[in-house]
Protein backbone atom coordinates (compact mmCIF):
# COMPACT_ATOMS: atom_id res chain seq x y z
CA UNK A 1 0.00 0.00 0.00
CA UNK A 2 3.06 2.31 0.42
CA UNK A 3 3.46 2.71 -3.16
CA UNK A 4 0.50 3.99 -3.78
CA UNK A 5 0.51 6.89 -0.91
CA UNK A 6 2.30 9.63 -3.44
CA UNK A 7 -0.01 8.73 -6.18
CA UNK A 8 -3.12 8.75 -3.53
CA UNK A 9 -1.97 12.26 -2.22
CA UNK A 10 -1.91 13.60 -5.72
CA UNK A 11 -5.36 12.36 -7.37
CA UNK A 12 -6.67 14.00 -4.34
CA UNK A 13 -4.74 17.38 -4.66
CA UNK A 14 -5.93 17.55 -8.01
CA UNK A 15 -9.68 16.74 -7.27
CA UNK A 16 -9.83 18.97 -4.64
CA UNK A 17 -8.78 21.68 -6.91
CA UNK A 18 -10.69 20.61 -9.40
CA UNK A 19 -14.06 21.07 -7.02
CA UNK A 20 -12.72 23.91 -5.56
CA UNK A 21 -12.50 25.70 -8.88
CA UNK A 22 -16.00 24.45 -10.02
CA UNK A 23 -17.53 25.43 -6.03
CA UNK A 24 -16.26 29.21 -6.43
CA UNK A 25 -17.53 29.83 -10.90
CA UNK A 26 -21.13 28.21 -9.12
CA UNK A 27 -21.61 30.79 -6.60
CA UNK A 28 -20.28 33.47 -8.96
CA UNK A 29 -22.17 32.29 -11.89
CA UNK A 30 -25.34 30.84 -11.28
CA UNK A 31 -28.75 32.08 -9.57
CA UNK A 32 -29.53 31.49 -5.65
CA UNK A 33 -31.78 28.97 -6.49
CA UNK A 34 -32.84 26.16 -4.58
CA UNK A 35 -31.32 23.27 -6.86
CA UNK A 36 -28.23 25.44 -6.98
CA UNK A 37 -28.05 25.89 -3.52
CA UNK A 38 -28.35 21.72 -3.35
CA UNK A 39 -25.58 21.51 -6.14
CA UNK A 40 -22.58 24.30 -3.88
CA UNK A 41 -23.60 21.49 -1.16
CA UNK A 42 -22.72 18.16 -3.30
CA UNK A 43 -19.47 20.28 -4.20
CA UNK A 44 -18.68 21.52 -0.84
CA UNK A 45 -19.45 17.51 1.09
CA UNK A 46 -17.05 16.03 -1.99
CA UNK A 47 -14.48 18.47 -1.73
CA UNK A 48 -14.61 17.32 2.14
CA UNK A 49 -14.53 13.77 1.71
CA UNK A 50 -10.99 14.63 -0.90
CA UNK A 51 -10.01 16.18 1.89
CA UNK A 52 -10.07 13.96 4.90
CA UNK A 53 -8.90 11.20 2.32
CA UNK A 54 -6.04 13.40 1.87
CA UNK A 55 -5.65 14.10 5.13
CA UNK A 56 -5.25 10.11 5.98
CA UNK A 57 -2.58 9.47 3.23
CA UNK A 58 -0.84 12.67 4.49
CA UNK A 59 -0.39 11.57 8.03
CA UNK A 60 -0.50 7.26 7.94
CA UNK A 61 1.89 5.43 9.34
CA UNK A 62 3.56 8.95 11.17
CA UNK A 63 4.60 7.95 14.92
CA UNK A 64 2.89 9.55 17.88
CA UNK A 65 0.14 9.67 20.11
CA UNK A 66 -1.39 12.70 18.76
CA UNK A 67 -1.62 11.08 15.24
CA UNK A 68 -3.43 8.36 16.21
CA UNK A 69 -6.01 10.27 17.64
CA UNK A 70 -6.05 12.21 13.91
CA UNK A 71 -6.38 9.09 12.21
CA UNK A 72 -9.55 7.77 13.79
CA UNK A 73 -11.16 11.73 14.18
CA UNK A 74 -9.77 11.39 10.02
CA UNK A 75 -11.66 8.32 9.07
CA UNK A 76 -14.80 9.05 11.31
CA UNK A 77 -14.86 12.29 9.42
CA UNK A 78 -14.45 10.60 6.15
CA UNK A 79 -17.31 7.93 6.54
CA UNK A 80 -19.94 10.77 7.55
CA UNK A 81 -18.51 12.81 4.55
CA UNK A 82 -19.33 9.96 2.12
CA UNK A 83 -22.24 9.37 3.14
CA UNK A 84 -23.69 13.10 3.59
CA UNK A 85 -22.03 13.39 -0.28
CA UNK A 86 -24.40 10.75 -1.86
CA UNK A 87 -27.40 12.23 0.41
CA UNK A 88 -26.77 16.01 -0.98
CA UNK A 89 -26.39 14.51 -4.25
CA UNK A 90 -29.70 12.86 -4.02
CA UNK A 91 -31.26 16.38 -2.74
CA UNK A 92 -29.65 17.62 -5.99
CA UNK A 93 -31.28 15.26 -8.38
CA UNK A 94 -34.58 15.16 -6.54
CA UNK A 95 -35.46 18.94 -6.76
CA UNK A 96 -33.92 19.03 -10.14
CA UNK A 97 -36.05 16.00 -11.81
CA UNK A 98 -39.27 17.04 -9.24
CA UNK A 99 -38.82 20.85 -8.77
CA UNK A 100 -39.96 20.06 -5.13
CA UNK A 101 -38.65 19.42 -1.85
CA UNK A 102 -38.95 15.87 -0.54
CA UNK A 103 -41.92 15.08 1.27
CA UNK A 104 -41.33 13.74 4.45
CA UNK A 105 -41.56 9.76 4.66
CA UNK A 106 -39.34 10.36 1.84
CA UNK A 107 -36.87 12.72 3.65
CA UNK A 108 -36.61 10.05 6.25
CA UNK A 109 -35.69 7.27 3.70
CA UNK A 110 -33.57 9.31 2.05
CA UNK A 111 -31.37 11.35 4.93
CA UNK A 112 -31.98 10.46 8.27
CA UNK A 113 -32.04 6.44 7.54
CA UNK A 114 -28.33 6.26 6.18
CA UNK A 115 -27.04 8.63 7.92
CA UNK A 116 -28.11 7.55 11.06
CA UNK A 117 -26.90 4.07 10.70
CA UNK A 118 -23.31 5.75 9.39
CA UNK A 119 -22.94 7.92 12.48
CA UNK A 120 -24.60 4.61 15.02
CA UNK A 121 -21.72 2.59 13.44
CA UNK A 122 -18.74 5.39 13.73
CA UNK A 123 -20.23 5.94 17.06
CA UNK A 124 -19.63 2.30 18.67
CA UNK A 125 -16.47 1.80 16.52
CA UNK A 126 -14.06 2.94 18.49
CA UNK A 127 -15.16 -0.16 20.66
CA UNK A 128 -16.06 -2.28 18.68
CA UNK A 129 -13.36 -1.49 15.88
CA UNK A 130 -16.63 -2.75 13.33
CA UNK A 131 -15.91 -0.07 10.25
CA UNK A 132 -12.01 0.07 10.93
CA UNK A 133 -9.37 0.30 13.13
CA UNK A 134 -6.38 1.87 13.53
CA UNK A 135 -2.80 -0.22 14.15
CA UNK A 136 -0.14 0.50 16.67
CA UNK A 137 1.96 1.95 13.98
CA UNK A 138 -0.78 4.51 12.86
CA UNK A 139 -1.76 1.97 10.07
CA UNK A 140 -5.60 2.25 8.61
CA UNK A 141 -7.31 -1.67 8.59
CA UNK A 142 -10.13 -1.83 7.41
CA UNK A 143 -13.22 -3.65 9.76
CA UNK A 144 -16.10 -6.09 8.60
CA UNK A 145 -18.64 -3.65 8.21
CA UNK A 146 -16.56 -1.02 6.34
CA UNK A 147 -17.31 -3.23 2.60
CA UNK A 148 -21.03 -3.01 3.72
CA UNK A 149 -21.05 0.90 4.19
CA UNK A 150 -19.54 1.15 0.53
CA UNK A 151 -22.42 -0.78 -0.79
CA UNK A 152 -24.44 1.54 0.85
CA UNK A 153 -22.84 4.57 -0.37
CA UNK A 154 -22.52 3.19 -4.05
CA UNK A 155 -26.22 1.90 -3.57
CA UNK A 156 -27.42 4.97 -3.09
CA UNK A 157 -26.16 5.88 -6.28
CA UNK A 158 -27.27 3.43 -8.00
CA UNK A 159 -30.80 3.98 -6.60
CA UNK A 160 -30.82 7.41 -7.60
CA UNK A 161 -29.53 6.51 -10.96
CA UNK A 162 -32.11 3.83 -11.98
CA UNK A 163 -35.19 6.27 -10.42
CA UNK A 164 -33.70 9.44 -12.84
CA UNK A 165 -33.70 6.37 -15.88
CA UNK A 166 -37.54 5.91 -14.92
CA UNK A 167 -38.16 9.57 -14.85
CA UNK A 168 -36.30 9.80 -17.94
CA UNK A 169 -38.84 7.64 -19.81
CA UNK A 170 -41.45 9.71 -18.87
CA UNK A 171 -40.36 13.06 -20.15
CA UNK A 172 -40.70 14.69 -23.41
CA UNK A 173 -38.39 17.29 -23.51
CA UNK A 174 -35.09 16.33 -25.59
CA UNK A 175 -32.94 18.30 -23.45
CA UNK A 176 -34.20 17.43 -20.23
CA UNK A 177 -34.06 13.92 -21.42
CA UNK A 178 -30.35 14.79 -22.21
CA UNK A 179 -29.49 16.37 -18.62
CA UNK A 180 -31.65 13.32 -17.08
CA UNK A 181 -29.15 11.07 -18.85
CA UNK A 182 -26.24 12.63 -17.12
CA UNK A 183 -27.46 12.70 -14.08
CA UNK A 184 -28.12 8.82 -14.30
CA UNK A 185 -24.50 8.31 -15.91
CA UNK A 186 -23.29 10.05 -12.18
CA UNK A 187 -22.60 6.71 -11.11
CA UNK A 188 -20.84 4.99 -13.51
CA UNK A 189 -17.35 7.34 -12.65
CA UNK A 190 -17.58 5.82 -9.05
CA UNK A 191 -18.30 2.53 -9.86
CA UNK A 192 -15.23 2.32 -12.30
CA UNK A 193 -13.28 3.74 -9.29
CA UNK A 194 -14.39 0.74 -6.65
CA UNK A 195 -13.67 -1.73 -8.94
CA UNK A 196 -9.99 -0.39 -9.28
CA UNK A 197 -9.83 -0.06 -5.70
CA UNK A 198 -10.97 -3.71 -5.24
CA UNK A 199 -8.76 -5.21 -7.47
CA UNK A 200 -5.91 -2.68 -6.13
CA UNK A 201 -5.68 -2.65 -2.92
CA UNK A 202 -4.77 0.65 -1.44
CA UNK A 203 -5.72 2.27 -4.31
CA UNK A 204 -7.97 5.57 -3.53
CA UNK A 205 -9.82 6.52 -6.67
CA UNK A 206 -13.43 6.35 -6.27
CA UNK A 207 -14.20 9.66 -4.80
CA UNK A 208 -11.47 11.86 -7.19
CA UNK A 209 -13.24 9.69 -10.17
CA UNK A 210 -16.56 11.19 -8.36
CA UNK A 211 -15.14 14.20 -8.96
CA UNK A 212 -15.00 14.11 -13.27
CA UNK A 213 -18.91 13.11 -12.99
CA UNK A 214 -19.16 16.24 -10.92
CA UNK A 215 -17.11 18.27 -13.40
CA UNK A 216 -19.62 16.92 -16.32
CA UNK A 217 -22.32 17.92 -14.59
CA UNK A 218 -21.64 21.65 -14.02
CA UNK A 219 -20.16 21.85 -17.83
CA UNK A 220 -23.67 20.74 -19.26
CA UNK A 221 -25.36 23.23 -16.53
CA UNK A 222 -23.19 26.12 -17.58
CA UNK A 223 -24.07 24.67 -21.16
CA UNK A 224 -27.34 24.84 -20.81
CA UNK A 225 -27.49 28.15 -18.56
CA UNK A 226 -25.56 29.91 -21.77
CA UNK A 227 -27.54 28.26 -24.61
CA UNK A 228 -30.72 26.34 -23.34
CA UNK A 229 -34.07 28.25 -23.09
CA UNK A 230 -35.29 27.06 -19.67
CA UNK A 231 -38.69 26.51 -20.21
CA UNK A 232 -39.05 24.78 -23.89
CA UNK A 233 -35.67 23.33 -23.90
CA UNK A 234 -35.07 24.47 -27.56
CA UNK A 235 -31.91 27.31 -28.25
CA UNK A 236 -32.39 30.58 -26.46
CA UNK A 237 -32.22 33.83 -28.58
CA UNK A 238 -28.42 34.75 -28.11
CA UNK A 239 -27.97 31.29 -29.99
CA UNK A 240 -30.15 32.21 -32.61
CA UNK A 241 -28.63 35.57 -32.62
CA UNK A 242 -24.89 34.06 -32.90
CA UNK A 243 -25.55 31.14 -34.95
CA UNK A 244 -27.18 33.77 -38.07
CA UNK A 245 -24.47 35.58 -37.45
CA UNK A 246 -22.01 33.10 -38.20
CA UNK A 247 -24.22 32.53 -41.61
CA UNK A 248 -26.20 35.42 -42.41
CA UNK A 249 -23.64 38.20 -44.02
CA UNK A 250 -21.66 39.60 -47.07
CA UNK A 251 -18.90 37.32 -47.45
CA UNK A 252 -21.23 34.67 -46.49
CA UNK A 253 -22.19 31.63 -48.79
CA UNK A 254 -24.05 29.70 -46.48
CA UNK A 255 -27.81 28.58 -47.89
CA UNK A 256 -30.33 28.59 -45.67
CA UNK A 257 -34.14 29.11 -45.12
CA UNK A 258 -35.42 30.79 -41.62
CA UNK A 259 -38.93 29.67 -40.49
CA UNK A 260 -40.53 32.19 -38.07
CA UNK A 261 -43.50 30.96 -36.10
CA UNK A 262 -45.89 32.76 -33.61
CA UNK A 263 -49.19 30.92 -31.68
CA UNK A 264 -52.02 32.66 -32.52
CA UNK A 265 -54.06 34.45 -29.91
CA UNK A 266 -51.94 33.43 -27.29
CA UNK A 267 -53.20 36.31 -24.99
CA UNK A 268 -56.55 34.49 -24.87
CA UNK A 269 -54.71 31.22 -23.16
CA UNK A 270 -52.84 33.52 -20.72
CA UNK A 271 -56.22 35.17 -20.07
CA UNK A 272 -58.72 32.41 -19.98
CA UNK A 273 -56.40 29.54 -18.85
CA UNK A 274 -54.01 31.09 -16.58
CA UNK A 275 -50.25 31.63 -17.03
CA UNK A 276 -49.51 28.28 -15.78
CA UNK A 277 -51.06 26.78 -18.66
CA UNK A 278 -49.47 29.44 -21.06
CA UNK A 279 -46.43 27.74 -20.26
CA UNK A 280 -47.54 24.61 -20.43
CA UNK A 281 -48.56 25.61 -24.43
CA UNK A 282 -45.27 26.74 -25.40
CA UNK A 283 -44.07 23.60 -24.11
CA UNK A 284 -46.28 21.39 -26.20
CA UNK A 285 -45.86 23.56 -29.30
CA UNK A 286 -42.02 23.40 -28.57
CA UNK A 287 -42.51 19.39 -28.88
CA UNK A 288 -44.17 19.83 -31.69
CA UNK A 289 -41.63 21.82 -33.54
CA UNK A 290 -39.00 19.52 -32.53
CA UNK A 291 -41.03 16.69 -34.30
CA UNK A 292 -41.55 18.51 -37.10
CA UNK A 293 -38.32 19.09 -37.91
CA UNK A 294 -36.57 16.45 -36.39
CA UNK A 295 -34.73 15.00 -39.83
CA UNK A 296 -31.85 17.10 -40.72
CA UNK A 297 -29.52 19.11 -38.75
CA UNK A 298 -32.01 22.16 -38.48
CA UNK A 299 -31.89 24.66 -35.68
CA UNK A 300 -35.05 25.13 -33.43
CA UNK A 301 -34.94 28.37 -31.19
CA UNK A 302 -37.06 29.99 -28.90
CA UNK A 303 -37.49 33.69 -30.27
CA UNK A 304 -39.26 35.54 -27.50
CA UNK A 305 -42.86 35.17 -26.08
CA UNK A 306 -44.63 32.78 -28.20
CA UNK A 307 -43.06 33.17 -31.26
CA UNK A 308 -40.14 30.41 -32.08
CA UNK A 309 -37.80 30.03 -35.32
CA UNK A 310 -36.72 27.05 -37.06
CA UNK A 311 -33.40 27.74 -39.67
CA UNK A 312 -33.45 24.39 -41.98
CA UNK A 313 -28.97 24.68 -43.52
CA UNK A 314 -28.20 23.93 -46.98
CA UNK A 315 -32.09 24.62 -48.64
CA UNK A 316 -33.38 27.51 -50.24
CA UNK A 317 -35.91 25.85 -52.31
CA UNK A 318 -39.43 26.59 -51.11
CA UNK A 319 -40.67 23.29 -52.60
CA UNK A 320 -38.24 21.56 -50.23
CA UNK A 321 -39.62 23.12 -46.89
CA UNK A 322 -43.24 21.63 -48.09
CA UNK A 323 -42.60 18.55 -46.29
CA UNK A 324 -41.68 20.17 -42.98
CA UNK A 325 -44.59 22.62 -42.99
CA UNK A 326 -46.73 19.05 -43.88
CA UNK A 327 -45.33 17.68 -41.11
CA UNK A 328 -45.63 20.69 -38.71
CA UNK A 329 -49.69 20.85 -39.80
CA UNK A 330 -50.29 17.10 -39.26
CA UNK A 331 -48.79 17.21 -36.21
CA UNK A 332 -50.49 19.62 -34.79
CA UNK A 333 -53.70 18.32 -36.11
CA UNK A 334 -52.81 15.27 -33.96
CA UNK A 335 -52.06 16.83 -30.85
CA UNK A 336 -54.85 18.82 -30.82
CA UNK A 337 -57.49 15.91 -31.68
CA UNK A 338 -56.47 14.29 -28.92
CA UNK A 339 -57.75 16.70 -26.41
CA UNK A 340 -54.83 16.95 -24.00
CA UNK A 341 -55.02 20.99 -24.03
CA UNK A 342 -58.46 22.43 -23.04
CA UNK A 343 -57.71 24.80 -26.32
CA UNK A 344 -57.04 24.20 -29.78
CA UNK A 345 -52.99 25.57 -30.77
CA UNK A 346 -52.66 27.12 -33.76
CA UNK A 347 -49.64 28.68 -35.12
CA UNK A 348 -48.85 30.95 -37.88
CA UNK A 349 -45.13 30.48 -39.88
CA UNK A 350 -43.25 32.63 -42.30
CA UNK A 351 -40.76 31.75 -45.14
CA UNK A 352 -37.15 33.52 -45.97
CA UNK A 353 -35.01 32.82 -47.86
CA UNK A 354 -31.11 33.43 -47.66
CA UNK A 355 -29.41 34.47 -49.98
CA UNK A 356 -31.79 36.66 -51.60
CA UNK A 357 -30.69 39.89 -53.20
CA UNK A 358 -32.69 42.12 -50.35
CA UNK A 359 -31.67 40.10 -47.66
CA UNK A 360 -28.14 41.33 -46.39
CA UNK A 361 -28.46 40.71 -42.25
CA UNK A 362 -30.16 38.50 -39.71
CA UNK A 363 -32.64 41.69 -39.53
CA UNK A 364 -33.49 41.56 -42.99
CA UNK A 365 -34.06 37.84 -43.21
CA UNK A 366 -36.33 38.00 -39.47
CA UNK A 367 -37.95 41.16 -41.15
CA UNK A 368 -38.82 38.96 -44.34
CA UNK A 369 -40.11 36.39 -42.49
CA UNK A 370 -42.11 38.35 -39.99
CA UNK A 371 -44.02 40.27 -42.85
CA UNK A 372 -44.81 36.50 -44.48
CA UNK A 373 -46.13 35.06 -40.83
CA UNK A 374 -48.25 38.50 -39.83
CA UNK A 375 -50.28 38.00 -43.52
CA UNK A 376 -51.22 34.19 -42.19
CA UNK A 377 -51.74 34.48 -38.86
CA UNK A 378 -54.13 37.51 -40.35
CA UNK A 379 -55.92 34.33 -42.71
CA UNK A 380 -55.82 32.37 -39.70
CA UNK A 381 -57.29 34.92 -37.49
CA UNK A 382 -60.19 35.37 -39.95
CA UNK A 383 -60.58 31.36 -40.34
CA UNK A 384 -61.28 31.15 -36.61
CA UNK A 385 -63.43 33.98 -36.62
CA UNK A 386 -60.88 35.98 -34.30
CA UNK A 387 -61.71 39.90 -34.29
CA UNK A 388 -58.92 42.29 -35.14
Amino acid sequence: MQEFILFNIGVDCFAMAVMLIILFTCITSFDNTQDVRFMRLTFIMLTSTLFFDLVQWCIENSPGRNIYIYMHLDVTAYYLSQILSVIAWGAYVHYRVTGKMRSRNVQIAAVYVPFGITLLLMIINPFTGAVFNITEANGYVRGPLSNPIALLVMGYLLGISLWVLYKRTQEKLASTKREYLILAGFVVAPFIGAIIQLQMYGISLIWPLTSISMLLLYINRSRDEISIDALTGLNNRGSLDKYMLERVHPESEERLTLILMDVDKFKLINDNLGHDMGDVALREVSEIIRKSFSQGHNFLSRFGGDEFVVIVPQVDDPRMIDSYMRDLKSNLEEFNSSKSFPMALSISCGTAFYPKENIKSPEDLLKAADAQMYEEKERHHAELGFKK
